[in-house]
């Protein structure tokens, strides 16, 4: 029994490390203003759910002395690096204190979503 759960184990952290390092594309698109640099990606990974379809977790990071206001989306790509869902997924408002970190997650749409992109940028007060 402990043998068949150790092996269960051992199979989704090697699901996790491939699907984490499938491929050496930023995982961060900046989208203009001046976050390059103070919000940063600290760890992330991918991993597939139950459904099938992909789940990332990013831990997000501010690096600057002050408190930072930012939006950021996910928008999920394809096996050739295409955006599948850009459109459709909306901005979301964020705030990291000084030195802090944030956790995020996101589903993907479908089982052709392979990987992900975190886009930031200045607060837009726009929602989509």
């Amino acid at each position: 029994m402990k043998r068949l759960a150790l092996a269960a184990l051992l199979g989704s952290t090697l699901l996790v490390t491939a699907c984490a390092s499938n491929s050496g594309s930023t995982v961060v698109n900046y989208r203009g203003g001046d976050l390059k640099g103070i919000i940063t990606v600290d760890k992330s990974t991918v991993v597939a759910t139950e459904g099938g379809l992909p789940q990332m977790r990013a831990i997000l990071r501010n690096d600057s002395g002050v408190t930072q206001r930012f939006e950021y989306k996910v928008v999920w790509l394809d096996e050739h690096e295409m955006p599948v869902d850009e459109e459709n997924r909306p901005w979301k408002s964020a705030q990291v204190n000084s030195k802090d970190q944030l956790s995020i997650s996101a589903t993907g749409p479908h089982d052709k979503a392979k990987r992900f992109q975190i886009q930031i940028r200045n607060p837009q007060g726009v929602t989509k």
